[in-house]
Order: structure tokens, then C-alpha cells, then sequence
């Protein structure tokens, strides 16, 4: 690691090349125009004038010679090569202001390219259409190669706009219930991704080492939505897919969403003054950074969503969003109760991996609520760290107290409470950059409150389960394991 001293200094030069808007030189002239809106391409006409710059960029963007930084592979590179990740954070608190700049570069580079200076990046809202939005779907267009197809995504030969069977998007993975959890969620750090909790500084190689706990918006919809679509797209190189951007756009609208709702990110100084310095490059080819303060608002960077929302007045700061921020947070001190197990044994896909906790008397007859409009009492989340996940492994289906569990069992089960995934690292490289094993928070609440409405609570004992999914065709004999260091329950 650098030293503080010389990386502050560094932070301070990167800080001087923003304006007092927080754009970069060279890109506020895109801020001072009307707001552009990024819209749905669910039904968007295949030439219309959005995609079709998309598209003709696209198409210019792999004509050029792909050792220059403005080519496709020069802009997904930025983002990691088939080997490794080199700036892109995946599970740890940067990853949605990283994102955010990064599709903006794509965006800004387009408008300047194409000269199309009202153009906005499109967006796929996978809640409300599961399969491949139709302009990436056919291999020409209008006579031409299409430079949007891919032809090795994951997709039956003789249906390309479907994802099936095992690369379904199911409700489980990004139905309207699990956008109304990742809505109702206060706490910036557990609606993203958190900290890695031994950051100290500023140093930007915290920026994609990972070591935090990724939230249901990373580890469901975000990595499911990658590995599902398969090719380059489960990845480090996987921008190299243009359906990237209408994924990633949909991320950043969530997020946008999120905030017009009125929760708060994170106000943390190790969040808001790093730097993602030369990250990013520009349409001649220059590099250029942000600020992740300068990240947060999408009207400084020239565009907004449709269908946002009003703020719905949720009260934030309680004592529960105190104690869940100080699950992340080192230097914080809460209230809640913390049940580690160490972990010594792996799942597979053939016998998932149960562990039990004792909690003390009475914390479970909270989840029984009298109405659906109660909230409860107590909350219960488990905090699983350092997960070991085989290379054929598809996800991990967390259930609860569930007596008899087989790959068979349905996500609609009451015992059912979320799909993780994380994208792969081949042979291990990504985690070069990735210096941690991936860790993930999951809120039970719901479940518990579904088995007690049920009656399926008895006593104060919780078994949190973990199933390994094999991916599709994958002999689930060879399939691998998963091995989390370590499964903690926090009664919040």
C-alpha cells in the first residue's frame, strides 16, 4: 500500500482537476444542457434515435483498432480483461458510484462520437421483461451485422430473446418483491454493497479489493442477471457484452430510484473523497477520474430516469439503522446481538450446508405480528463471510429451518429466503484484485415472519441453510462446494 501521506497528496491533485459543479474539464459542457432521460428499452423501437446511436457506436467502437483506449476492448478493459479485474469493484461500497461513472463514460463518449448530444443510455428493467430486450436478440440488422448480438450468451438456439430453465430470470432472482425489499432497505451500506472494514485510508487499490458484505442489490439482481445471460457477461471482461450497459444502466436507475425515495448514502469520508483517478477515458482517449462525491447526483452528470418516484417520508436514523450500520462499520458501536459460528464443514449440491443458532427467549415471538401493516420488533440478519464457491456453481439458494432440502424445492417455499450469486474469477486471478473472498448480508425477517404466520416456529432455535446451485448442464457429482468461513446471525 502507498503511503497515507503521498496518497492524500495524490487525492489532493485528483480533487483539484473538478470544477465546483464536481464535473470533469471537458464533460461539464453535457451537464449544462437539459436533462437527457435514460429510458426503458423493454419497447423501444429498434431504430429508435437512443438505440440506434447505441448501436452505430457500438458498431464504431469495435472498427477501430482494439489496441487503442477508444475501441471496445480500450473502454472494457478499464473495466477488467478475461484474466482479472482492474478498476471495477464488485463487493464493496464503490461499487454503484464506480458503475455509474463508468456508464457514463460510454454514454458521453457516444454523444461525442456519434454527435448525437441528446442521446441517453437505455436501460433494461429485467422486473418487467425477463428475456433479452429485442435489439440484442438478432444477429443483422437492416442487412448488417448487428453489432449488439452476441452469439454465446445463454439461450436456447432456436429462441434468441429467451432466458429458460435454468437461466430464467425468476421472480426469486428479479421479481417485484425483491425490488420492494431493495427499496424499503434505509442503510446505504446494506442496500449496496458495504466496506471492507479494515480500510483505513484512501488508498485507491481499496477501490476494487472487495472484503465487504454485498447487499441483495449486488448479490441478487445484479450478479444472478450476469450469470444467467452467461458469455462474457458472468466475467471480469464481461462489458465486452453491449447488453452490459442496458444491465448496468437498470442498476444505476435503481439506485437513482432509491434516492428519490429519499434514503441517504453513505456521508463517510472513505466513501465520499476517493478517487477513482484515470479510471476513465474520454472520446480522444484521454484519461480522466471522479470523486465519488461528485457521483451522487445523476443531474451533475446531465441526465435523469423516467418514472422516479416522490420521497415516501421513511423515517431513517433509527435505532435499527444505527445497529445495522454497525454491523459494517468498526468504529461505530450498536446494539446488536452478534452469534458467530465458525464454519468447518462445506455445502455441495448434493447435501446443503445447516447451521444452527440458539437465540436467547422470546427474540422469535417478535416475528409474530398481529397485521401485515406491524412492523416487527426485533430483526434478524445473517452475515455470511468469506464464501469458497466451486466453478460450477451456479448460485446458493439460503433457506431457513427447512426440514427436507433438495435442489427441487421451490423458491415460492416459506422457508425460502433469497438467491446469492458472484461473478467468477478464472483460476483464481480476479481475487488478485479481489483480495477477498465474497461475503454477503441477508435479511431474514420476512421468512421468519412468513413461519410464524405458519406456525413453523418452535422454540428459539434458527438453522440458516445454504444450497448450492450447479449450473445448467453441469454433472452436479462434479459440481465443486461451498465453504463460508463463517455464518453470523445479528439480532438488530
Amino acid at each position: 500500500m502507498v503511503s497515507r501521506r503521498k496518497f492524500l497528496q495524490a487525492a489532493t491533485v485528483v480533487g483539484a482537476i473538478t470544477t465546483f459543479s464536481g464535473i470533469v474539464p471537458g464533460i461539464s459542457a453535457f451537464a449544462a444542457a437539459p436533462l437527457r432521460t435514460r429510458r426503458s428499452v423493454n419497447n423501444m423501437a429498434l431504430d429508435d434515435p437512443d438505440l440506434s446511436t447505441y448501436r452505430d457506436f457500438v458498431g464504431l467502437m469495435r472498427n477501430n483498432p482494439q489496441t487503442q483506449n477508444v475501441s471496445w476492448l480500450g473502454f472494457a478493459n478499464q473495466h477488467g480483461n478475461e484474466q482479472s479485474f482492474k478498476y471495477c469493484p464488485h463487493g464493496d461500497w464503490y461499487f454503484l458510484p464506480w458503475h455509474r461513472g463508468y456508464v457514463d463514460m460510454y454514454e458521453k463518449a457516444a454523444m461525442t462520437l456519434i454527435k448525437n448530444d441528446k442521446f441517453a443510455m437505455p436501460y433494461w428493467d429485467w422486473t418487467t421483461l425477463r428475456n433479452y430486450p429485442a435489439a440484442f436478440t438478432d444477429p443483422t440488422y437492416k442487412g448488417k451485422p448487428n453489432p449488439l448480438y452476441v452469439p454465446n450468451r445463454n439461450d436456447p438456439p432456436t429462441q434468441r430473446n429467451a432466458l429458460t430453465g435454468g437461466n430464467a430470470l425468476t421472480d426469486a432472482l428479479v421479481g417485484p418483491d425483491v425490488m420492494r425489499r431493495i427499496y424499503k432497505e434505509t442503510v446505504f451500506e446494506a442496500f449496496g454493497t458495504s466496506r471492507n472494514p479494515q480500510q483505513r485510508d484512501l488508498d485507491p487499490r481499496w477501490v476494487p479489493a472487495g472484503g465487504g458484505r454485498q447487499g441483495i442489490l449486488e448479490s441478487t439482481p445484479h450478479n444472478n442477471v450476469h450469470n444467467n445471460i452467461g458469455a462474457f457477461m458472468p466475467q471480469s471482461n464481461s462489458p465486452r457484452d453491449p447488453i452490459f450497459m442496458m444491465h448496468h444502466s437498470n442498476i444505476d436507475r435503481i439506485w437513482a430510484y432509491w434516492s428519490a425515495l429519499g434514503r441517504q448514502n453513505s456521508t463517510d469520508p472513505l466513501w465520499l473523497n476517493m478517487p477513482f483517478a484515470n479510471n476513465y477515458i474520454r472520446a480522444d482517449g484521454s484519461l480522466y477520474s471522479w470523486l465519488v462525491k461528485d457521483l451522487q447526483s445523476t443531474a451533475a452528470l446531465g441526465y435523469t430516469y423516467d418514472g422516479l418516484p416522490q420521497a415516501d417520508k421513511a423515517l431513517t436514523a433509527t435505532q435499527r439503522d444505527q445497529n445495522l450500520a454497525a454491523l459494517f462499520d468498526p468504529t461505530k458501536k450498536g446494539a446488536a446481538k452478534r452469534i458467530l459460528k465458525t464454519n468447518t464443514t462445506a455445502a455441495k449440491v448434493e447435501a446443503h450446508l445447516g447451521v444452527p443458532f440458539a437465540l436467547e427467549p422470546a427474540t422469535l415471538k417478535a416475528m409474530t405480528l398481529e397485521s401485515p401493516a406491524q412492523k416487527p420488533t426485533k430483526e434478524i440478519v445473517a452475515l455470511i463471510s468469506d464464501i469458497a464457491i466451486g466453478d460450477n456453481i451456479r448460485a446458493i439458494r439460503v433457506f431457513i429451518n427447512r426440514e427436507a432440502l433438495s435442489q427441487d424445492v421451490p423458491d415460492s417455499d416459506p422457508h425460502y429466503v433469497t438467491t446469492l450469486s458472484f461473478l467468477r474469477h478464472k483460476a483464481g486471478k480476479g481475487h488478485e484484485q479481489h483480495k477477498s473472498l465474497p461475503s454477503a448480508v441477508v435479511d431474514l425477517t420476512e421468512t421468519l415472519i412468513k413461519l410464524a404466520a405458519g406456525k413453523k416456529l418452535t422454540g428459539d432455535n434458527i438453522t440458516v441453510q445454504l444450497l448450492p446451485v450447479a449450473a445448467p448442464g453441469v454433472d452436479a457429482k462434479s459440481v465443486g462446494q461451498v465453504v463460508p468461513a463463517s455464518v453470523e446471525i445479528a439480532v438488530l
